[in-house]
């Protein structure tokens, strides 16, 4: 953890006569507006918890809190005051609140994940490191509860307004703001600046910044970040989660082989409000001993043309005999359209967008069913081996040794020496007997054509002999 240890959480008290000039302590300069000035002191080892906490309620609930004195009775004031509540649990954006101890400590929750709470904080003692640090705590630490304004917290409104025209959000507006302390700029990047931090594996982030979106037309937008392309070793797996009124989503980018470049990160539906955000973290889950930075720069923020849905989602019709689409999200936008045409396989047609066997669209692979020679060695089958009603040649299956193929089995022995195998299914032609004498060969008085051909000669003789 890059984070520098604390051993104590005691805190100071208004007036104490080490403190100094209120408007920065710890590295973290007090620039919001919000009314009124911080007025809590800076102790001599540059860090209180009632400066930073009442710091980050200014900047991030646009509220001036009260002088509620040690962080001991925060929690006590502030559910005394019509303005503010105490909630049991922990949200993002609160400030929570320890009184036990001779002074108690207020910080501010950034992350909430099960019983387990991230806040920033500082903290003011001679043994203390000086300036803020993030730190996770179980959530039951705080005993006083968390301090919330009445109503949820809303942030307030950045100068940088999405109205449905494109628009850019640098990393020195006062829309992007960064925590924690291991900032680092280069002169490099969009517009010659950018803020760089040191990729981490750790559970929670150490060193984080957002782009808040202030929306003032809500719509279909199109978010881009800008990676710029220093000499330095390159975090390979930024991780941007993207916050909606719809909900969190999260784009993953390889910073180092994107530089020079506008990365899209997503379409997404921006409602009206100062809620929504990008968020980058350096906690990557690339080892600090790598030294891979995590660069921050530039978001483009563009409107994309508003669209509805054709379908409802999975829904498939068919498209022609063969063919089908499916509905879905395929041009990158939100909306819900019609897929390309998909074919169905052989012997099938689409039936109410899906495919089904198709009993018309068969052809009957042999003849009849049953068995049949293949040469003098093998058998095959005819029959029914799918789905469709047409019949199908089965696998060759090849004779014993020492068994020839004859009538469709195969038999002990050779084949009967009966001219060449003509069994596949097919009728039998009737056999060419000539003029045998065999049985069932027919008498040739019988014929037709034998008894004229008698008659012929009996008249020519009979001819000769007048």
């Amino acid at each position: 953890m890059r984070f520098l240890m604390v051993v104590s959480l005691v805190l100071t008290i208004i007036g104490v006569p080490t403190a100094h000039a209120v408007y920065e302590c710890g590295g973290v300069e007090d620039t919001c507006t919000c009314g009124a000035n911080n007025p809590y002191p800076c102790c001599d080892n540059d860090g209180n918890c009632t400066w930073y906490a009442w710091h980050s309620a200014c900047c991030h609930w646009d509220m001036a809190l009260p002088g509620w004195g040690n962080a001991k009775t925060w929690a006590q004031y502030a559910a005394a005051n019509a303005n503010y509540e105490v909630l049991p649990d922990p949200v993002v954006g609160a400030i929570a609140c320890r009184t036990l101890g001779t002074y108690g400590h207020v910080a501010f929750v950034i992350a909430v994940s099960g019983a387990d709470i991230t806040v920033e904080e500082e903290n003011c003692c001679s043994t203390c490191a000086g300036g803020m640090r993030t730190h996770t705590y179980l959530a039951s630490y705080f005993d006083g509860g968390f301090i919330v304004p009445v109503g949820g917290i809303v942030p307030p409104a950045c100068e940088i307004v999405i109205d449905g025209t494109p628009k850019i959000i640098d990393e020195q507006t006062d829309c992007f703001e960064r925590h924690g302390q291991y900032w680092w700029d280069d002169a490099s990047g969009h517009d010659g600046h950018l803020f760089y931090t040191y990729t981490t594996s750790d559970a929670a982030a150490d060193s984080w910044a957002a782009w808040r979106l202030n929306v003032s037309v809500a719509g279909n937008y199109e978010i881009t970040a800008f990676v710029p392309s220093p000499a330095l070793s390159i975090s390979q797996q930024a991780r941007y989660r993207i916050s909606t009124s719809g909900g969190e989503h999260t784009a993953t980018v390889n910073h180092s082989t994107s530089g020079g470049q506008w990365v899209s990160l997503g379409r997404f539906w921006l409602a009206e409000g100062t809620t929504q955000y990008v968020r980058l973290d350096d906690n990557t889950g690339e080892s600090y001993d790598l030294r891979r930075v995590l660069l921050f720069d530039a978001i483009a923020v563009e409107p994309v043309a508003d669209c509805t849905d054709e379908c409802t989602d999975g829904d498939a019709v068919c498209e022609g005999d063969t063919g089908f689409r499916i509905c879905g999200r395929f041009d990158g936008d939100v909306c819900l359209k019609w897929g390309t045409v998909s074919f169905c396989g052989p012997d099938e047609s689409c039936v109410e967008g899906e495919c089904a066997p198709d009993p018309q669209g068969c052809v009957d692979d042999c003849l009849a069913a049953g068995r049949f020679c293949v040469g003098q060695t093998a058998t095959i089958d005819c029959g029914q081996f799918d789905l469709d009603d047409c019949l199908d040649e089965g696998p060759v299956t090849p004779c014993e040794a020492g068994f020839s193929c004859f009538g469709g089995e195969c038999r002990e022995g050779d084949v009967p020496d009966a001219g060449p195998d003509s069994d596949t299914g097919e009728p039998a032609a009737t056999p060419d007997d000539g003029c045998s004498c065999r049985a069932g060969g027919g008498s040739p008085l019988r014929s037709p054509g034998a008894f004229f051909g008698l008659l012929l000669v009996a008249l020519l003789l009979r001819r000769r002999r007048d």
